[in-house]
């Protein structure tokens, strides 16, 4: 059953827009029409700060499309959260300058010198070679692994749970497990990576009603490389 939408106060609307500096937190689009606020949960009753994350409406079509992991998702608002997203200003508006030598002869001959202005966008994160961050197969799975993950930790609410849940303690967790961030783990702990993070998934309720059942609860690598 979908979440009923519940309106953000106003002073947490507020305060998700300070924290990106009113302007997308991924592309740094700041024209505020086209800002967003996005419940990285996907759970629209969920207004806590910690939950909400400004995006323009072309990035949050990316989001609720998949073409942006939740796992990037919850990357970035870290970033946001760290003060890590740069510069957002921008000169208002385009500077255009038109030169007319003599306006009594004038025969359509116009000299024009246009200089469009865009706002810089948030330096993209580099992993370094070797990390999982840097293997794109790797990286996909850990990414599938995650938003599985979020999606049992939100299941359980039906189930009854009550223990609250927030989408950075499972990459704070990961850090302190491992002594990395998720994606500049070394690929040499990707395995111990899949293993604690399938062991997440599976003390979920739902996970152990799966298992119950006879259901699985998530593909391995090999059958995720596979998939188009």
């Amino acid at each position: 059953m979908a979440k009923k939408r519940i309106a953000i106060p106003k002073q947490t609307e507020k305060r998700a827009f300070q924290e990106v500096g009113s302007a997308c937190a991924f592309c740094r689009e700041s024209e505020i029409a086209s800002l967003q606020v996005h419940h990285i949960d996907g759970d629209p009753s969920n207004n806590d700060l910690e939950n909400l994350i400004v995006v323009c409406s072309n990035c949050h079509g990316k989001i609720t499309e998949g073409v942006t992991s939740q796992a990037d998702v919850m990357m970035q608002k870290r970033m946001v959260q760290a003060g890590a997203l740069g510069d957002t200003s921008k000169p208002a508006g385009n500077s255009v300058t038109v030169n007319v030598s003599n306006e009594s002869s004038f025969k359509g001959d116009v000299a024009n010198t246009i200089n469009k202005f865009t706002s810089p966008k948030a330096p993209k994160i580099q992993h370094p070679e070797g990390s999982i961050g840097a293997n794109l197969e790797m990286k996909g799975y850990i990414d599938y692994l995650i938003t599985r993950y979020f999606d049992f930790r939100k299941a359980d609410r039906s189930y009854g749970r009550k223990t609250p849940f927030s989408h950075a303690v499972i990459h704070k967790n990961i850090q302190a497990e491992f002594g990395f961030k998720t994606f500049f783990i070394p690929e040499d702990r990707f395995s111990a990576l899949v293993d604690y993070l399938q062991g997440c998934i599976d003390r979920t309720i739902l996970a152990k009603n799966n298992r119950a059942k006879g259901r699985r609860c998530y593909h391995s690598f090999d059958e995720h490389g596979k998939k188009a």
